[in-house]
């Protein structure tokens, strides 16, 4: 176990030292794609947006009418955040893609809008 006021070989900063309080939040920078794709899916939860995903292979699709909303809190997590996690690749009517900000084998994220409306995330 460390020593009181160190951090562990394993730990990460942000879980020692105090998170911004603007009332945003922010996806930080982690090697783990899943991880990012896991708190996209809660902040979509928390704004009670429906959407539908299988993985973090898969693209993330919401429900018809609430692309505006979902693509305006992702936007705010992933890119527009100092030093964003992701850029915007595309972006069309009901349709956009994230590439990661990484040299070496970035990954891709895909938010599209449904044809159809799904009962609202709880």
């Amino acid at each position: 176990m460390a020593e009181k006021g160190k951090l562990s070989k394993t730990a990460r900063a942000s879980t020692h030292f105090g998170k911004a309080d603007d009332g945003t939040s922010v996806v930080e920078n982690d090697s783990s794609r899943g991880k990012v794709f896991v708190e996209v899916k809660k902040l979509l939860s928390e704004a009670s947006i429906g959407y539908q995903n299988l993985s973090s292979a898969h693209p993330i699709i919401v429900n018809k009418g609430c692309f505006d909303q979902a693509w305006t809190v992702i936007r705010q997590a992933l890119v527009d955040h100092d030093g964003g996690r992701y850029k915007v690749e595309k972006e069309d009517a009901g349709l956009a893609v994230l590439v990661e900000n990484v040299p070496k084998d970035p990954g891709r994220m895909v938010l599209k809008e449904s044809p159809f409306a799904w009962h609202s995330a709880t």
